[in-house]
């Protein structure tokens, strides 16, 4: 007797039949439901429930009246995200080494990841006291630099739903967990243009960032500089974050960004 799956085997199982369907869709465009059933091997009835789930999130299309089935345009969209970082990657590459040679800290290239910031690249210098390096690594937006800067850029709307489903906790004594604060302290970052992470994650480490655009005007990533407090001091983050700026401009440019895309908060 076949064993009955638990409700979390059932949900992974669902998963996993929703990627294949999609691998199947993407070798073989148009395809009758009759051929997607032969290639998954599971019931009908569970079939339909997944590719109505698929359509209504835009990942599956289908033509009624022929009965076929394509890829949706979401799966453009992730792609395009993707290949999106990877192009930044090569491009902010120069940029970040070019800093973090000139001022001797990790510099760091930050992209948001729904409601947290992760590290996809770096120039990370060689000295006796660094900040273990970040890359791969997930950080919170409201308690990160980068974070901050993707939150100060952010539609209204946006923020909204930040505030609804983010819990602000706070992980070093320095963390901005009330809302009213917060929201007061990213009108600063965007009036300035550039975050400081205050020890606000991380004791003893102090954060520099500034926004990198892309051609639609929207904040495509982050540069960050990252050192030890005592060295990484409020004097130096401002003698610094000129060049910063500097910097993330024109990789923003590289990027298709024109100064015509902003708008005053």
């Amino acid at each position: 007797m076949q064993r009955k799956r638990t409700k979390k085997e059932y949900i992974v199982h669902n998963v996993e039949v929703a990627f294949d369907i999609l691998f199947f869709l993407a070798k073989n465009p148009k395809s009758k439901i009759e051929n997607i059933l032969l290639a998954t091997n599971i019931s009908s009835y569970q079939l339909e429930k997944i590719l109505d789930v698929l359509i209504k999130r835009g990942y599956v299309e289908v033509d009624k009246k022929k009965g076929l089935y394509s890829l949706g345009i979401k799966n453009f969209e992730i792609g395009f995200s993707y290949l999106s970082h990877v192009e930044i990657r090569k491009i902010a590459k120069p940029y970040l080494q070019y800093l973090g040679e000139t001022i001797q800290e990790n510099v760091y290239l930050a992209v948001r990841s729904g409601w947290e910031i992760v590290y996809i690249d770096a120039y990370e210098v060689d000295r006796p006291v660094v900040v273990k390096s970040r890359v791969g690594k997930l950080l919170p937006m409201y308690a990160s630099a980068s974070g901050k800067v993707h939150l100060a850029y952010m539609e209204e709307s946006e923020l909204e739903e930040f505030f609804r489903n983010v819990n602000l906790i706070p992980y070093t004594e320095k963390t901005i967990t009330d809302e009213n604060l917060l929201r007061e302290h990213l009108k600063e970052v965007r009036e300035k243009g550039y975050a400081i992470d205050d020890e606000e994650w991380e004791n003893e480490v102090r954060c520099l960032s500034v926004p990198v655009f892309d051609y639609k005007g929207e904040v495509a990533a982050a540069i960050t500089l990252s050192g030890p407090s005592f060295r990484v001091t409020h004097e130096k983050l401002l003698d610094i974050k000129d060049i910063f700026l500097e910097k993330s401009k024109e990789l923003s440019e590289s990027l298709g960004y024109s100064e015509e895309w902003k708008v005053e908060f």
